[in-house]
Formats: structure tokens, C-alpha cells, sequence
């Protein structure tokens, strides 16, 4: 286990905290410490010695915001005196949600969380426009962000046979830091789809998806029919793929496609006029109603779950507890 603390000035170690906290929902072992007005370095080391040695991890990652600063300068000094402690600035939230899920795996390291620290907090600053520019204007090593779901060997394909459909999840935000963040390390799945004809025809949101798309696992955005021929295609038997769509209406076109869907994850469906409350989370409308009630029909179990570390709860109770189950 590897203790992580997170230094700045000011309040932001704890407002980066709390950020961090709406994407990954809660972690522990993870502390934020303020640097201000009137203190000194000495007063860091003291916070960073007691958090330390209140901790039963055996090495420590201090992510501070400044290089050269007073977090960054105690905790190298801290560092300098024990063993299993490094620090790295320039603290953002990229950075801050890779560590972070990255801590929780059995096997993290401190150098494996630098590593990704240093990763993360640099793929995490990008520009819009740079992103969009024509492909010619684009440097020639550049690479498209969506890339094609790479094939199983011939001898491992089956004719007929179809990918593996681990993990399907509704959000109509499709991808962003709770599932780019948390579900797909979550999942490990290797291939994500987002099926949306929505998101696949408009070029300009496509791109935007593909910007904040997981870097560890191969992800396109594809309209509903093409993820079912996809889906469908032998070249890619058994690879393990985790889907996301905006509604519940997407995922009965999935089934229609052919696509084996068992168990659907309810995550975030935003409001809109007309539409009635689920959960914290979840609003529905009267299509989106008639979909759940045909999923339930087709023996589909829906659960309501935000995050990994939240309680799932099942759709049909709510629906029922609601009156809106016929």
C-alpha cells in the first residue's frame, strides 16, 4: 500500500481532494495538506511526518503544485531522510484520479505511481484546437485517437463467433472522468465502445469523446449498428468489451443488433424537461420508461449504480416503489 498526500497552497490540496472525490466517489489512504500564510517549511515536514507515521503503508507519494516551492522543497527534504518517499509537482486532476485508482490495485507501487504521475498529469494538458486540426497540419508521428480494436489471433477465431460483452453501462455523457476514471479500470475490459448514432455522426463531440477517452484500453465511438456488426464480427471472438450508451432505448437496439446483454449498469441519465427522477443520478422519460419496462421483459437485470464503490440498487424495485413498472 502507498500512501498518498497531496500538498499545495492555500485550500486547494483539499479542493483538488473533493474533486477528485466527485469522479472516483470514495477512496482512502489519500490526505490533502495546506500550506498557509504564516507557516513555514518546518511545518510541512511536521504534517508530512505525522500523516507519515499515523499510516501503515510502507512507502509514501507526496504530489505537491509547485517545483521549487515550499510543499515541493519540505517533501523533498522529507524524502531525502526516508526511504520509500518521492515526491512530484505539478499536481492536477488527470493526474490526481490515475494515482488515486492506481493506488487502490493490489499491486501499486511508488514507482509505478510516479510513473503514471508523470504520464497522467502531462496527457492531461491538451488544447482543443491542437486537437482538431486538419490531419496534414498535424505532426507526422501524431496518431488518430480512436484506433480499431485489435483482432485475436486466426486460431482463436470462431465462425459465428461474437465478443464478449462484460460490462454495458447507460450515461448519457457517455465518456467522462467517472467512467474513463473509475469503471474502466474497474472493468478492464479490452476494448471500449461507446455506441451512440448521436456521438458517431457528429464529428465535433466524436472528437471530444476521443479526447477523454482511457489511454489504457482501445476505444470508438460507433453508431448502434456498426457496434452490432462489430460485435458480430469473428475476427474479434471472445475479446473482452465493455459498452457505454446515453439511454436504455440504446441498449434494446444493442440486443436487437445481436449483441448478449445481461446485466445493464444504470449510471447517469441527465434531466430534461418532462422526464421524472430514479435516483440521485437518474431521470427517465416515457420512452426511456418503455425501455427499461421491454429490458426487464427480455430478463435484462438493471442495476443503479454510480460508481464501483457505491451499493447497486435494482431498477425494477425503484420502478415499482414508484408506480411507473407498468
Amino acid at each position: 500500500m502507498v500512501t498518498i498526500i497531496v500538498a499545495a497552497h492555500g485550500e486547494s490540496a483539499p479542493a483538488l481532494l473533493k474533486t477528485a472525490g466527485m469522479i472516483l466517489g470514495n477512496f482512502e489512504n489519500v490526505h490533502p495538506v495546506t500550506f498557509l500564510p504564516g507557516q513555514g517549511p518546518e511545518d510541512l515536514v511536521e504534517e508530512y511526518t505525522r500523516i507519515v507515521e499515523a499510516s501503515e503503508a510502507e512507502e509514501t507519494l507526496l504530489l505537491v503544485d509547485l517545483f521549487g516551492g515550499s510543499p515541493y522543497n519540505a517533501g523533498a527534504q522529507f524524502a531525502a531522510t526516508r526511504e520509500g518517499v518521492d515526491v512530484v509537482s505539478g499536481v492536477n486532476v488527470p493526474m490526481l484520479i490515475e494515482v488515486i485508482s492506481g493506488a487502490g490495485r493490489k499491486n501499486a507501487t511508488l514507482k509505478s505511481l510516479v510513473a503514471k504521475a508523470h504520464k497522467a498529469g502531462t496527457k492531461g494538458i491538451r488544447s482543443f484546437q491542437d486537437a482538431n486540426q486538419p490531419a496534414a497540419a498535424k505532426p507526422a508521428e501524431a496518431k488518430p485517437a480512436e484506433t480499431k480494436a485489435v483482432e485475436v489471433p486466426a486460431a482463436q477465431q470462431v465462425p459465428g463467433g461474437t465478443m464478449d460483452a462484460i460490462f454495458t453501462r447507460i450515461d448519457s455523457r457517455l465518456i467522462h472522468g467517472q467512467v474513463a476514471g473509475t469503471w474502466v479500470p474497474h472493468i478492464a475490459p479490452q476494448t471500449f465502445i461507446a455506441a451512440s448514432d448521436n456521438a458517431a455522426h457528429n464529428q465535433l463531440r466524436k472528437s471530444l469523446l476521443l479526447q477523454v477517452a482511457p489511454t489504457s484500453v482501445k476505444t470508438n465511438v460507433l453508431d448502434i449498428a456498426k457496434a452490432g456488426r462489430v460485435y458480430n464480427n469473428p475476427k474479434y471472438t471472445g475479446m473482452k468489451t465493455m459498452f457505454v450508451v446515453e439511454s436504455p432505448v440504446d441498449v434494446v437496439r444493442l440486443l436487437d443488433e445481436g449483441v448478449k446483454i445481461n446485466e445493464v449498469n444504470v449510471g447517469g441519465v441527465t434531466f430534461k424537461t418532462g422526464m421524472v427522477q430514479l435516483s440521485d443520478a437518474v431521470y427517465a422519460s416515457e420512452e426511456h420508461l418503455e425501455a427499461y419496462r421491454e429490458l426487464i421483459k427480455r430478463g435484462v437485470k438493471l442495476t443503479v449504480q454510480q460508481l464501483p464503490n457505491h451499493s447497486p440498487v435494482d431498477l425494477e424495485k425503484i420502478l415499482k416503489q414508484k408506480g411507473l413498472d407498468a
